[in-house]
């Protein structure tokens, strides 16, 4: 059996490590984008600068849904991922609107 036999926490997971994965491609896409001067170099580098806070809204919250056990933390970790979640969908729709 998994360490992570709870559902709620396995899902949790999956989900983190999803949204690591898309904010590092945005991430990526953003910062390419404001080196090289694709559009305007101030907007690209401030979708970057929120693609590096929804990786860290991403890590805080598995770390707290990993560790928190039953306290509220859990609670705040699971809102964390939720976060990077939204965030990611929203580059996401940025992307598609202002790309080349």
């Amino acid at each position: 059996m998994s360490k992570t036999s709870n559902p709620v926490r396995r899902a949790a997971q999956a989900l983190a490590a999803a949204d690591g994965v898309a904010h590092l491609a945005f991430f990526s896409v953003f910062g390419f984008r404001t080196v090289v001067g694709s559009g305007w170099r101030i907007m690209q580098s401030g979708f970057a600068l929120v693609a590096l806070a929804g990786i860290a809204c991403s890590v805080v919250g598995w770390t707290l849904v990993k560790h928190g056990g039953k306290s509220p933390a859990r609670r705040w970790g699971l809102w964390a991922i939720a976060a990077s979640t939204t965030l990611a969908g929203v580059l996401l729709v940025v992307a598609s609107w202002t790309g080349d």
